[in-house]
């Protein structure tokens, strides 16, 4: 079947094949740039091949900090902790000491993941009146100060687990670094072949 339309008061004929592959080609195209641009959010990215498609399939992954447990298809258990921490400048020093922290981060949420967290938390008020006589005149003024403390904790140990990627922010300030493991079935580490 053909349709017709007009342009310029030229009359053009278009076959509905045509117009389907268009729509298809417009769509693809649409969607591979969708792909395109969530992966142009981070920069630097260097990530395992075996944990690959688990960060580009669900890049929330890559912008959520902590431990997440994944499970396969084929019954296996993807451990991935995620940190991140704003880089101060390029230097190979401060590169260092973002890994490092990141590191410690990204372990921090596996032990909180398996054992949780403890909070603390304090208040401390203090008032104080204060009563002036002036001319045999009273006056006075009351002054309260409240101070709240909130202290997280997370003990417990945990396996150490390879790093499996690095990137960065699409800016370059914030540096992420991601841990993680492949248990089998039973809970024993997939060993590299």
């Amino acid at each position: 079947m053909l349709r017709c339309f007009t342009q310029n008061n030229k009359k053009y004929k278009i076959n509905n094949s045509l117009i389907l592959l268009t729509s298809l080609w417009l769509l693809f195209l649409s969607q591979s740039n969708y792909l395109y641009s969530k992966e142009n959010n981070y920069k630097n990215i260097k990530i395992d091949k075996k944990f690959k498609s688990y960060f580009m399939e669900n890049m929330l992954l890559m912008e959520m900090e902590g431990a997440k447990v994944i499970r396969d298809k084929d019954g296996k258990k993807i451990i991935i902790s995620v940190a991140s921490t704003v880089i101060k400048d390029e230097a190979a020093k401060e590169q260092l000491r973002a890994e490092k922290v990141c590191k410690i981060k990204a372990i921090a949420g596996v032990v909180a993941e398996k054992k949780g967290i403890q909070v603390f938390r304090k208040e401390v008020l203090n008032e104080r009146t204060i009563i002036k006589k002036e001319n045999e005149k009273d006056s006075g003024e009351s002054l309260s100060e409240l101070i709240q403390v909130t202290q997280t904790k997370i003990e417990g140990i945990s396996r150490d687990m390879p790093v499996v990627g690095t990137w960065r922010s699409k800016d370059g300030k914030i540096f992420f670094l991601a841990i993680g493991t492949m248990l089998d079935k039973n809970g024993d580490t997939i060993q590299e072949n």
